[in-house]
């Protein structure tokens, strides 16, 4: 290992980078302003202070400074791409979303996607004091009486910027948020460093962010502090006289050096050593800067790089533009050089304050990312608002350049730096060193398939537009790193295009027909990663030289979500109304567009298009109970998917006297259009009568036919809601929910399979059928098979999402200690992060003091926020859950079916906690074989037992093979 490479005993490689920042939504973006000199602090107008809520008489102030670097579409963020309900995402501090988002982008830039990675990734980031829960949340009253709820502390609180980060993205390294004021960034890298060091994580991510709500608001300038008279950080000028406020979020990929390297990563720059400390009690005053300090952090990193002092050709500087902050830290660092011998010729000093202001928990990577540029591209950008050095620096710049100018240097930049010193006195240095260089490559010879994927066709559209574009700007650019990209360092989803190509040029005229709608032909290479396989690298023309490059990542379809303070104007529980009132359907549409952030929601839009899942319905449900006094039950809800279906039916509840609409049975509400013409079929079952609630239609189809979808063991169907969302099969799909409250009824498979057999035969009453179902959903599919080829009807296809062969159960017993054991880990795995007390952790504790009651369960898993209403719900799908499982013991096929038998079968395994608390013994899907003389099929899709039907990942690909089970369209 060369000079450039040693020091600390295992360097460390920046191989991504991504941010947020005022003026540049991205990196390279931020780049070219700062070669510009562009300064991002800008004056806010009259009208857009008033929109932030700044009195008029307190901007008419003499001292008042209406200015600060804003970040745009702080309210806009992707909650679809990272699965976050529409309404968490509402109450979450903009921060997190920001810094999710980013983590996001960094692992893309750096080839290495959740998911994609054969190793842990940590996480350590930072952030700023959450001014969006005490500004429009508390200010919009959206807190309860009772104080900060759980959702709200879980969206806003400084601890959980990285935990949630790693629930999101899947990471298993350490994910640690770091807080020492405007250095904590720069710390969370060193501790990033020290993590990959220590072995506790193979890459990490490291960064912070800081965004402060309202954006388009100034400052009061006070004489003596530290905030700019003028809205000018004039960083090491004569004129310094303060800083001003910004905001951004930055994030860095880190990587060993000798991992990164044979990984074919792109190594940016070299950490060669950093240090912490802190001034402790040797300065003026807690908020002071301590220079004592200074010069030991700067020695340490210094010391630990293995590099001299007079190697640094750049130094990033914490650099506030203060008469006091930077004479201290000038004098600083140049008796930290000069104490490790010969002090550098020429080192050049920088602050990107004086382009964005200061971004407090995010400044001190954005200066890492700067300073890492500077190394890359060996240019660094000059200083705005730099004319000559104050008094108080001059002396001591011997040996120093500040350059308003952008400056090439005449050699070679081996090594740079970067302070950051928070408020408090906790000091940070890091020290870096050039890229090691890439040498001679070979051109690239012969054909060349490049892999693209994205959530749907739109978003592959968008992204090959964008890929496109990037790639016309560098002819350079080779086609191998190019290839090996897409192949290795992205995520496969759902819509998929394979080009084959000769040259970077071909390759960017093909990119611009596929985002122009058009079709590439399928290369017979990519055929199987085309039809929703896994990909196989070398078909893409791997080749041992090619590398990671910095291409366009997966777009984000981004829409606000955002607490409105001047719309927000309740003040406690909603008075309960008499139903006879006329305004029922706007208090009904109040409370539904309310809980999903969605004050557009048209009369028929459907609830879970806008992100409604099982836990929020629960709420939506007792805020409709609180605001009409009616006694709306959930299961009625369940099957109301879209306004005009719930006012209808609520209308209903509340009898004649109500104004809102003409009164509906309970009953018809969940029955289309579509079913109507088949309402007076003479095969009509009378053992349906009073059950048609039971079916609903997920989504009206556009193709002649139906799918009939049978609930799993809990009785609902959410998750096949989410389903249909990334499905592209044009038939009818419905639902059908389970005859809960009925103790005694329905309680066997044969029972529910000839009750949901009338109600599919209402719909269509001849065949061919096409059934489906997930887990337990498909043992009863099966059986209502069996009943239809009773009857004389054929039946085309039954699809098992993942159900066990009724082998799995034959003898099988569990008590109901054993169900109450089980139930903790189940609500963790199908309503995962819904509250502190599910999966594992509580599952053994059940072990250790086992409850009594499934109330006593709930009331351990419950975090404080759940209301009666949702409690109530998960014991009535806890008796559901355990009715069903003792259902399979005793059931098993008395013959095999004459149709075709798909099973789409979870890749991993299922939890064994689960399944040997509940007595299931672990078979073979191909089991089924057994059960039908037609056509058996078992297909793998991703995910275990609970995420291949519930996690977003996964979703799209059980979409796009549950399309596939189904067969082409148009049956009658």
């Amino acid at each position: 290992m060369n000079e450039e490479t040693s020091g600390q005993d295992t360097p460390t490689a920046v191989i991504g980078m991504a941010g947020r920042f005022p003026g540049a939504a991205s990196v390279s973006e931020l780049w070219r302003n700062l070669l510009n000199g562009e300064r991002a602090v800008r004056r806010f107008t009259d009208e857009e202070l008033r929109e932030a809520g700044v009195p008029d008489d307190l901007a008419r102030h003499p001292s008042y400074v209406p200015m600060a670097a804003a970040l745009e579409d702080i309210d806009l963020f992707d909650a679809e791409f990272f699965g976050i309900p529409s309404r968490e995402a509402q109450l979450t501090d903009p921060q997190h979303r920001l810094f999710l988002e980013t983590c996001w982008a960094a692992l893309e830039d750096a080839g290495h996607p959740p998911g994609r990675f054969d190793g842990r990734i940590g996480v350590f980031g930072s952030s700023s004091l959450s001014t969006y829960l005490l500004g429009l949340i508390a200010a919009g009253e959206e807190l309860p009486p009772d104080g900060i709820s759980y959702p709200l502390l879980l969206g806003n609180d400084k601890d959980f910027l990285c935990t949630r980060t790693a629930h999101r993205l899947g990471l298993t390294g350490p994910a640690v948020t770091v807080q020492t004021a405007c250095s904590s960034s720069l710390v969370a890298v060193h501790l990033a460093t020290q993590a990959l060091l220590a072995g506790e994580c193979d890459m990490a991510l490291a960064g912070g962010v800081s965004v402060t709500v309202p954006q388009k608001a100034g400052y009061l300038y006070r004489e003596g502090g530290i905030l700019s008279p003028d809205g000018r950080c004039r960083v090491f000028d004569a004129g310094a006289n303060g800083t001003v406020r910004g905001s951004g979020c930055g994030v860095v990929v880190l990587r060993r050096l000798d991992d990164a390297v044979a990984d074919r990563d792109r190594v940016s720059a070299v950490i060669r050593g950093s240090a912490v400390n802190n001034d402790g009690a040797d300065k003026v005053g807690f908020t002071a800067p301590g220079a004592a300090g200074q010069v030991e952090v700067i020695r340490e990193a210094i010391a630990v790089s293995g590099l001299p002092a007079d190697a640094i050709g750049y130094v990033e500087a914490h650099g506030t533009g203060t008469s006091l902050g930077d004479p201290i830290e000038v004098r600083a660092l140049a008796s930290a050089h000069a104490a490790d011998g010969e002090p550098p010729k020429e080192c050049h000093l920088g602050s990107v304050k004086a382009n964005l202001g200061h971004l407090d928990a995010a400044a001190g990577v954005t200066g890492l990312i700067k300073t890492v540029l500077v190394l890359r591209e060996q240019v660094i950008p000059g200083q705005p608002d730099f004319t000559a050095p104050g008094p108080a620096i001059e002396a001591h710049l011997a040996g120093y350049r500040v350059s308003a100018e952008p400056v090439r240097p005449a050699a070679p930049l081996r090594a740079a730096a970067v302070s950051s010193f928070g408020l408090g006195g906790t000091n940070a240095h890091v020290v870096l060193a050039a890229p090691p260089p890439v040498g001679e490559r070979p051109a690239p010879a012969g054909s060349r398939l490049a892999l693209l994927s994205a959530r749907d066709t739109d978003a592959l559209a968008t992204l090959a537009g964008e890929l496109r574009d990037h790639l016309r700007v560098r002819p350079d650019a080779c086609l191998d790193d190019i290839v090996f990209t897409l192949a290795h360092g992205r995520t496969d989803f759902a819509a998929r295009a394979a080009l084959r190509c000769r040259s970077v040029a071909e390759l960017v005229d093909l990119l611009g027909e596929l985002a122009s709608g058009g079709t590439p032909p399928t290369d017979p290479a990519a055929a199987d990663w085309l039809a929703g396989g896994p990909r196989d690298p070398r078909s893409a023309g791997d080749c041992p030289h090619a590398r990671r490059v910095a291409l366009p990542g997966h777009p984000m379809r981004r829409r606000r979500h955002w607490i409105d303070a001047r719309q927000a104007q309740r003040s406690g529980p909603p008075a309960q109304p008499s139903v006879s009132e006329p305004d029922l359907a706007e208090r009904v549409r109040e409370v539904i567009t309310r809980m999903l952030d969605a004050p557009e929601l048209g009369p028929d839009d459907d609830f879970y298009d806008q992100g409604l899942d099982s836990m929020r319905a629960v709420e939506t449900v007792t805020l409709l109970r609180d605001t009409t006094g009616l006694p709306l039950s959930f299961e009625e809800f369940d099957g109301l998917r879209t306004l005009s279906a719930v006012v209808a039916h609520m209308a209903g509840l509340a009898g004649p006297a109500s104004d809102a609409g003409s009164p509906v049975p309970p009953a018809s509400a969940p029955v289309s259009s579509a079913s109507a013409a088949v309402s007076t079929a003479t095969t009509r079952t009378a053992g349906a009568a009073g059950f048609r609630h039971l079916l609903s239609r997920i989504r009206e189809g556009s193709a002649p036919g139906h799918v009939f979808m049978v609930p799993p063991a809990g009785g609902t169907v959410v998750a096949y809601i989410d389903l249909s969302r990334h499905m592209r099969d044009e038939r009818t799909l419905w639902a059908l929910t389970h005859p809960s409250g009925q103790p005694g009824r329905h309680r066997s498979v044969r029972d529910l399979a000839r009750l949901y057999t009338s109600l599919v035969r209402e719909v269509q009453p001849q065949g061919p059928y096409l059934l489906a179902g997930y887990s337990f959903g498909g043992s009863v599919a099966l059986e209502m098979a069996a009943e239809l080829e009773r009857d004389g009807e054929e039946v085309e296809r039954t699809v098992l999402l993942d159900s066990h062969p009724p082998e799995a159960y034959i003898g099988g017993s569990a008590d109901d200690a054993a169900f109450l054991a089980a139930f903790p880990a189940l609500v963790g795995k199908i309503l995962p992060g819904s509250a502190p007390g599910t999966g594992e952790a509580a599952a053994e504790a059940v072990e250790t003091v086992p409850p009594r009651s499934v109330e006593e369960v709930i009331e351990r898993l419950a975090d404080g926020t759940w209301s009666a209403a949702m409690k109530a719900e998960l014991a009535g799908f806890f008796h559901t859950w355990q009715d069903n499982h003792e259902a399979l013991k005793r059931w098993f096929p008395d013959r095999p079916l004459s149709g075709d038998i798909v099973v789409l079968a979870a890749e991993q395994e299922e939890d064994r906690a689960i399944m040997r608390a509940l007595d299931i013994r672990r078979t073979e899907r191909g089991l089924w074989a057994r059960h039908s003389s037609g056509r058996v099929e078992v297909r793998q899709v991703p995910g275990d037992h609970y995420s291949m039907i519930r996690s977003p990942e996964h979703l799209p690909h059980l979409g796009a093979a549950f399309d596939r089970a189904l067969g082409p369209a148009g049956t009658p």
